[in-house]
């Protein structure tokens, strides 16, 4: 299901209503940020504070981009799930397809994780032996 909603687009008269419906949440969210909640008032009339326009302006902004996401990929699985003639599939590399390990980064990259775990662990238990020989004392 990852593989084919990952190498996948949405057939031609489709792809303009997802379109124009997650741009529509978008203007929506704009909408209702800005002026709805008066946020744009407020930075036109010199009451915003610096933190709002600081953190306020960029989150709105962003959020515009998470709904956007949101509603596309939502929409996008639902025509995955219930209308599979309107995707078109697309060519994937072998390698994204495959389950074996990528042996051009060679053994080691693959035991990093493994020394890594017992790295921690070794030096989580010398620190409580330190601890411990400390209250000792």
């Amino acid at each position: 299901m990852f593989c084919l909603f990952k190498n996948s687009k949405i057939a031609y008269p489709f792809n303009w209503i997802v379109l124009l419906l997650s741009l529509a949440g978008v203007a929506y969210w704009l909408h209702f940020a800005f002026i709805e909640k008066e946020f744009l008032m407020t930075m036109f009339e010199g009451q915003a504070l610096f933190v709002d326009l600081l953190l306020g302006l960029p989150v709105v902004l962003i959020f515009a981009v998470v709904v956007y996401a949101m509603i596309f990929w939502l929409l996008k699985v639902l025509i995955i799930l219930f209308l599979p003639q309107m995707i078109i599939q697309l060519e994937a590399r072998q390698s994204e397809l495959s389950d074996e390990l990528d042996p051009s980064l060679g053994e080691a990259y693959w035991q990093q994780e493994d020394r890594d775990a017992t790295d921690a662990e070794t030096s989580s238990k010398s620190s409580q032996e330190d601890a411990s020989d400390s209250t000792k004392k």
